[in-house]
């Protein structure tokens, strides 16, 4: 692997004070060439004054134009859209996958340290009719009974014409039950999406569930699951940012193997990987790009390869494409209470890999990097 070029999507430096702290991107390739990018904006990496504004480039990444700058407040005093994660459905429509935060009282943070319950959430559909120049919030999918859900990716076609909606789900501010975290799909019927007659009925079309991973004592949590499909075979592959919840550390990133149907998972296994985010791209004959966030010293971002379809990992070959100019990042190496560990998650300072394959056989990958002051969204070019 080597690095071809490098650029940005979003500089967050020379933004105003609400779109200062960019997380979240997801990055997308349509028929004609045009690349469409959505990211987390705020004003902290936890601000009641988030937004996912979407931006366009006709020229192979050299320049960006924002096309779409939010959805505002969603409804008007209640609540915004922390996440979007987009599918292209062939021509110039696309969906995006949302998650909706309740900021009814914008001085909650997301994180209750109390009972280590999120903010209400919900997951909602949007649709762009014009290659993500606009966008029309089409309605809420339901996932019931699981709550406190968030969305973990983009929605999947799978082999056989159906779709599926990759979210995880916790418990909501305020439980003082114990949480029990899943990484889940939810799947459409036969035919995906393309049943419904009109967009406006998409919401409605996720009747069954399948769990991912999830551990029946929660002693460990899958977080952030990011799923491939394989192109050649339809099978999946999930990887998992997993944590000890009771030793209070991240164990290695686990991995689980899932059927072409989705509905079928591999008890999570150890990659032996030491890392948390990993995004993987299945490129077929079993081969399996990933890109994952190495936060112990030295803090980095990595690519890395399978040649058998994830059992294995090259990791002497593996390609650091970001490295963190100074210090380490808050947390990592010793054991941290949860309540701690997730105010680390609101100062680090990079992260989020999101890797595209693009005719020819090169991947890109949208990641946020920067400091304490900014944090933009860029890209690589990265030969295989």
């Amino acid at each position: 692997m080597r690095i071809l070029d490098r650029g940005t999507i979003f500089d967050a430096t020379a933004a105003p004070p609400e779109r200062r702290f960019c997380t979240v991107p997801s990055l997308v390739r349509l028929e004609n060439g045009r690349l469409v990018a959505a990211l987390r904006a705020g004003s902290s990496k936890d601000a009641a004054d988030e937004d996912t504004p979407v931006l366009v480039s006709d020229d192979q990444a050299a320049t960006w134009r924002l096309t779409f700058p939010g959805f505002g407040d969603l409804p008007p005093g209640r609540g915004r859209i922390r996440a979007a994660a987009l599918t292209p459905l062939g021509g110039d429509r696309l969906v995006a996958c949302l998650t909706w935060v309740d900021r009814t009282d914008p001085a909650l943070p997301l994180f209750d340290p109390q009972t280590e319950g999120i903010l209400p959430t919900r997951t909602l559909l949007a649709v762009s009719e014009d290659a993500g120049e606009s966008w029309a919030v089409l309605g809420e999918v339901p996932l019931a009974p699981h709550q406190g859900n968030a969305i973990t990716g983009a929605i999947l076609p799978l082999r056989d014409g159906r779709m599926a909606l990759p979210y995880e789900a916790w418990k909501e501010w305020g439980d003082t039950a114990p949480g029990r975290h899943h990484a889940a799909l939810r799947l459409t019927g036969p035919g995906g999406l393309r049943t419904a007659e009109e967009p406006a009925a998409w919401p409605g079309q996720w009747p069954e569930l399948a769990i991912v991973a999830h551990h029946p004592e929660g002693e460990v949590l899958y977080w952030d699951q990011r799923l491939t499909v394989a192109p050649d075979t339809g099978e999946l592959i999930a990887m998992l940012w997993t944590h000890d919840h009771r030793a209070g550390q991240d164990l290695d990133i686990h991995i689980t193997w899932g059927s072409a149907d989705a509905r079928q998972w591999t008890p999570p296994a150890s990659t032996g990987i030491g890392g948390q985010i990993c995004a993987p791209l299945a490129l077929g004959g079993g081969r399996v790009f990933a890109a994952y966030v190495h936060r112990h010293n030295p803090p980095s971002l990595r690519a890395i390869l399978s040649d058998d379809f994830g059992r294995t990992w090259t990791a002497a070959d593996e390609l650091v494409f970001y490295e963190k100019a100074r210090g380490g990042e808050s947390g990592m190496g010793v054991s941290r209470d949860f309540a701690d560990y997730w105010a680390d998650m609101s100062i680090w300072t990079f992260g989020h890999p999101e890797p595209l394959l693009l005719p020819g056989g090169d991947v890109m990958v949208a990641y946020y990097a920067g400091d304490e002051t900014a944090m933009s969204i860029r890209w690589v070019r990265i030969g295989l």
